[in-house]
């Protein structure tokens, strides 16, 4: 997938299919929308694009409602990559490009600048000056612009969306924050020293400085670690200030079990798949030594029934 930040950088030789969005967690609904643009790209004999912004557009016009992102940029672009596009455009949002009416912003950006011959987009999609635009401004465009409006999707429910799944990492519940994204809570950073403490208590952890904006809610989870980039390795994390040592700076903190992990890691990608419980000030060391073996243990039976669930899905 080619990534560009530019129109002139499109160089664009064949119309193409395209949609346009935040796509932030990029969960099962743009996982939807991507899909029939690669499958419509393919039927017309044209590329495939997703173009987003940076910074997310609320950021830029009212920076003190913006949400907490769930995905970082180089998480976006791994994830939109996976969708199977052929390019990724990334365009700049700044005072000019958000006072461009719709109309303006079709036949620049779309007809002109990316040679749309279609567009393919949720219902609830709005764009250009103070939000205006709409499916059904696109839809003046016809017949010289297809538009394929794409179904919601939800799960359970559910309806699948980048606010909806905050909502849900935010309040810890990222079981069912999982099931809206279709893949796992994910967060990623460099590793950093931490106090020391967890040698003493024979749970030596690794401290991930997480590049994410947003973080699960305070507790501890089951979780899986990749270091530097390698396989995966299960593991019970705590997001939280460490109450039983007086401490009140946020930090993450991940202890692998029955593994050795490599002493000089630098990145890690952590994966969050459930909440065991709250984080707790216990009178003394010894008596969190004795519930992180506990946690231990639920975080194994969890991985035990996860197992038995992917060799027997039906």
């Amino acid at each position: 997938m080619k990534v560009i930040t530019s129109l002139p950088d499109a160089d664009l030789s064949q119309p193409s299919v395209v949609s346009i969005g935040n796509f932030d967690g990029f969960h099962l609904g743009h996982r939807e929308i991507l899909k029939t643009v690669v499958q419509r790209s393919r039927e017309l004999g044209c590329r495939s694009i997703a173009m987003t912004f940076s910074p997310h557009p609320v950021r830029f016009l009212a920076p003190a409602r913006a949400p907490k992102l769930i995905s970082t940029l180089d998480q976006k672009i791994r994830l939109i990559e996976s969708a199977g596009v052929d390019l990724l455009f990334i365009a700049q949002f700044d005072e000019a490009f958000s006072r461009f009416p719709p109309q303006d912003f079709i036949q620049r950006y779309l007809i002109e600048g990316l040679k749309a011959r279609t567009v393919c987009l949720g219902s609830n999609f709005n764009f250009g000056y103070r939000q205006s635009g709409t499916v059904e401004t696109l839809r003046q465009f016809r017949p010289t612009l297809e538009v394929i409006e794409v179904p919601t999707v939800r799960v359970r429910s559910t309806l699948v969306s980048s606010s909806q799944i905050r909502e849900l990492v935010k309040a810890g519940s990222v079981s069912r924050a999982c099931r809206l994204l279709g893949r796992w809570v994910q967060i990623e950073g460099a590793i950093v020293p931490g106090a020391g403490r967890g040698k003493s208590l024979a749970a030596p952890t690794l401290n991930l400085k997480p590049e994410n904006e947003l973080l699960p809610r305070i507790g501890v989870y089951v979780t899986r670690i990749s270091l530097d980039g390698q396989a995966f390795l299960n593991g019970v994390t705590n997001v939280g200030v460490r109450p039983t040592f007086g401490e009140n700076q946020l930090t993450v903190e991940t202890f692998v079990p029955n593994d050795s992990v490599p002493v000089d890691a630098a990145f890690a990608r952590l994966d969050f798949l459930y909440r065991i419980r709250d984080e707790m000030k216990f009178d003394s060391p010894d008596a969190l030594r004795k519930q992180i073996a506990k946690d231990v243990q639920r975080a194994k039976n969890f991985f035990r029934l996860l197992r038995y669930v992917e060799h027997h899905p039906n």
